[in-house]
């Protein structure tokens, strides 16, 4: 089976992926198949703050 991207119209910034079987399920919950996924997120590096002075 193949993997199906799907997004829910109140959650737009949080699509998700479902196998290809369970697919009728999310969309009688709202969500829709959406054509191209998105592309994935790049990680962000954090900084770490500097407290006093080092040794």
């Amino acid at each position: 089976m193949s993997d199906v991207t799907m997004a829910h119209p109140d959650l737009p910034d949080q699509p998700i992926t479902v196998r290809e079987d369970a697919v009728s399920h999310y969309q009688a919950a709202g969500w829709g198949i959406v054509e191209t996924p998105p592309p994935p997120r790049k990680a962000t590096a954090r900084r770490r703050r500097q407290t006093g002075e080092e040794s």
